[in-house]
């Protein structure tokens, strides 16, 4: 442990010592350039406006500094270690690669840059700045000093919106309501930007489709005194093209289903098109079912052109699955020169496809395994953007090593998918009411599995529900029919299999409605601060349950000859992302579930239930086999027989660092905190029930992981270590003072590598 250590540390200072000489191989005469630095010479605007305006304008000085991390230019210093070699190989070479030249204090360009710092500042309301620029060179580094005086800022005093006779005028002065600009507000040209910007899409929504917001002048006049400006808000009449005053109503819909986009002319012939309500759909081969349209597209003929139909006609007709592009234009009506003829020009996918995934698995806990799947799908399958698929998939898992013998596990499974572009639902007309297509989806599935010497398990699903967008961060997955029919045989010994693996065994039916509710902030721009929310209510027997008085002990009820599932499930999946730098997030995962098994039920179905540990779980324990509780078998008995074991609860958070390392190479440090609880007390299980204790019975590891972004996919490698057992007596749960890694037993029943595919959230 000691010679590593001082290792490391002759490592880090040999890295120091390094950027210590970064200057050491500049060109003669020159200097390193360190960055910009800003003094404020007055002090006429308030801390928090000057903080702001010190930062961005040293961030706008150019050109920019070398990289560093803690203060020291890391990449800089690979750079030097190549030293002044041309060759494009070898070590040397490599490490030009990897590293960053140095920035020359002689190619700092001061006027350019007092230039932009004067822009800078006029465009945030100060007129009249003075900035005096001075190159500062010590010790072969230089830094660009700016003695910046800004003088007041100026305020908007009032806000005159112009009109004229023209409509569009009278529009532009009905919406001042609206306006982003107001009196006592500091001057600032991203905010006038913002207001044309505002204008313009105002006018959009009502009918000038060939309106822009260059065409909108906004005027200052800084000569009302007390530092106060006056804006004029009008029309540019002089450049301002005679379409851009018409409001534009919709003449013609013309649909093109089967259009080719291999560069040809657009063929927009009319002789062919068929006339559906008010749409013209030129499609003779009939490929596809005329009433689509009418559900997907806004226009219709004697509409007023906006903005928000077209956009919201594009998103549902891409969102429909079937459309590889998609395309539309408006062209001037020959019926009138106030009337729009709309194209929509759609080139469909292939009608048939076939898909063929291979891939691989580890567990955390000696196990790999593989999986294979094939699936066929019909896009338009009966002509009105129906998606059928078939699916089959089979794959095993098996031991590669390690102390304890679990079963190898075998599986094969088919699966058939259909799905409607519609809400299909009886007795109902309900239509589609946001940019997104909503779906009805019919399922099917069979799942057969077997467990070497232990289980063979078969089960039988059919559902019927909805999936829906009601925006791109909302959706909804609500499936008011579920039924899945589960059959169990145990293999070998019954008595043993019920004893040790009674938790995994249920037949019968599980029977009730699913609803799930989805948002993810980070659909659209990216913010500092991002969520994400997963929720989840699942019921199953509840009805039949009540009406036939069903208990488990004693009035068991079945249905069609099976014992049904009777249980409540509401799940919670939070996670929060902070972006602490442009290389660095901070990552957290809050998850909750609750499951209450009663009257026909004593437990969740297995199915149904929930585990703790492994690759995106807790990475410093054995997949699957923490808990439930205090519970663990090899410290209660010392054996090692369970497979997994489970809970009707669970609760659990994770947080990570993630950092850039180098190009696709990520690094993270983690921890994990958690546990699953059973509802009902199981002698099979000591420990094991939901108390109000939980919170000491919690299972904790940390860790440090690398992943390698290759863009198809990422690989994730992450080495977990526990620091808490919930098993152990109570006061001796704490382990993190037991960790030891020189030695090799500790290391080799401590140590977890996790190897995965993806994030683990």
């Amino acid at each position: 442990m000691i010679r590593k250590a001082v290792t490391y540390i002759l490592l880090v200072g040999a890295v120091l010592m390094a950027s210590c000489s970064n200057t050491k191989h500049l060109p003669a005469g020159d200097s390193l350039f360190t960055g910009g630095k800003i003094n404020l010479k007055d002090k006429t605007v308030g801390k928090r406006t000057r903080k702001v305006l010190v930062e961005d304008m040293e961030n706008a000085v150019r050109p920019r500094p070398n990289s560093s991390f803690l203060g020291i230019p890391f990449k800089l210093t690979l750079y030097n270690l190549g030293g002044s070699t041309t060759k494009k190989k070898g070590v040397k070479a490599w490490f030009h690669k990897i590293g960053e030249p140095p920035v020359l204090g002689s190619k700092v360009d001061m006027a350019f840059n007092k230039a932009v710092l004067e822009n800078m500042l006029q465009n945030r309301g100060f007129f009249y700045p003075s900035v005096k620029p001075t190159l500062v060179v010590k010790h072969k580094r230089s830094k660009a000093v700016f003695d910046v005086t800004t003088g007041p800022q100026y305020t908007i005093r009032k806000v005159f919106f112009e009109r004229d006779s023209s409509n569009v005028s009278k529009e532009i002065f009905n919406s001042k309501d609206h306006t982003l600009l107001d009196s006592g507000q500091s001057y600032n040209l991203t905010l006038v930007k913002a207001e044309r910007d505002r204008i313009d899409k105002f006018l959009k929504e009502e009918g000038y489709y060939s309106f822009k917001s260059d065409y909108i002048l906004v005027r200052a006049d800084t000569g009302v005194g007390n530092h106060q400006v006056d804006l004029y808000v009008n029309l540019k009449f002089d450049e301002m093209p005679q379409e851009g005053y018409t409001a534009y109503t919709i003449d013609n819909v013309y649909v093109y289903p089967n259009y080719r986009l291999d560069g040809a002319a657009e063929d927009t012939s009319k002789e062919v098109a068929v006339e559906y309500k008010t749409y013209k759909i030129v499609d003779p081969e009939h490929k596809f079912n005329p009433r689509i349209f009418p559900e997907n597209l806004e226009f219709a003929k004697g509409d007023i052109y906006n903005r928000t139909d077209q956009n919201v006609s594009l998103s549902r007709l891409i969102n429909l699955g079937v459309f590889k592009y998609v395309k539309n234009s408006f062209r001037e009506s020959p019926v009138s020169d106030t009337m729009l003829d709309v194209y929509y020009f759609l080139t469909p996918f292939p009608k048939y496809s076939i898909r063929f995934v291979v891939g691989g698995l580890t567990q955390n806990d000696n196990r790999a395994g593989s999986q294979v799947s094939v699936s066929w799908l019909d896009k338009n399958t009966f002509k009105g953007a129906e998606l059928l698929q078939f699916k089959v998939n089979g794959g095993f898992e098996a031991q590669y090593s390690g102390a304890v013998s679990r079963p190898n596990i075998y599986n094969f499974g088919a699966e058939a998918d259909l799905s409607f572009p519609r809400f299909e639902v009886p007795f109902f007309n309900i239509g589609s009411y946001s940019s997104y297509t909503p779906k009805t989806i019919l399922k099917a599935l069979y799942n057969y599995e077997f467990q070497s010497n232990l289980l063979r398990i078969t089960s039988y699903t059919a559902a019927y529900g909805y999936d829906w967008k009601e925006s791109s961060r909302k959706e909804h997955q609500l499936y008011p029919f579920n039924l899945t029919y589960v059959k169990t045989d145990t293999l070998g010994d019954p008595s043993r299999l019920s004893l040790l693996y009674g938790n995994l065994v249920f037949n019968g039916i599980i029977l009730g409605p699913t609803y799930e509710f989805t948002y993810n902030s980070q659909s659209g721009p990216l913010k500092t601060n991002n969520f994400y929310f997963d929720g989840l209510i699942d019921f199953s027997g509840n009805i039949l349950g009540i009406a036939q008085k069903a208990d488990y002990r004693s009035n068991p009820q079945s249905l069609f000859g099976a014992q049904y599932a009777q249980y409540m499930k509401i799940q919670s999946d939070f996670r929060y992302y902070l972006k602490l730098t442009s290389a660095t997030t901070l990552a957290s995962r809050l998850f909750t579930g609750v499951g209450h098994p009663y009257g026909n039920s004593f437990q969740l179905p297995n199915i149904k239930q929930y585990f703790s540990g492994g690759n995106s779980s807790l990475r410093g324990f054995p997949s699957r086999l923490v808990g439930p509780g205090t519970f663990n078998e090899s410290n209660t008995s010392g054996t090692n027989h369970y497979i997994e074991t489970l809970g009707d609860m669970k609760l659990e958070f994770s947080t990570e660092v993630r950092t850039n390392i180098y190009k696709f190479i990520n690094g993270a440090i983690f921890y994990d905190a958690g546990n699953i609880w059973l509802y009902n007390d199981n002698p099979l299980f000591p420990g094991g029930k939901f108390t109000s204790n939980f919170y000491k019975e919690l299972a904790v590891d940390i860790g440090a992981g690398l992943r390698f972004d290759f863009k198809i996919l990422i690989l994730r490698l992450d080495l977990g270590i526990p620091i808490r057992e919930p098993w152990l007596p109570e006061n001796n749960r704490w382990v993190i003072n037991q960790i030891n890694f020189g030695s090799s037993s500790w290391r080799k029943q401590n140590m977890i590598l996790n190897i995965a595919i993806g994030y683990p959230f």
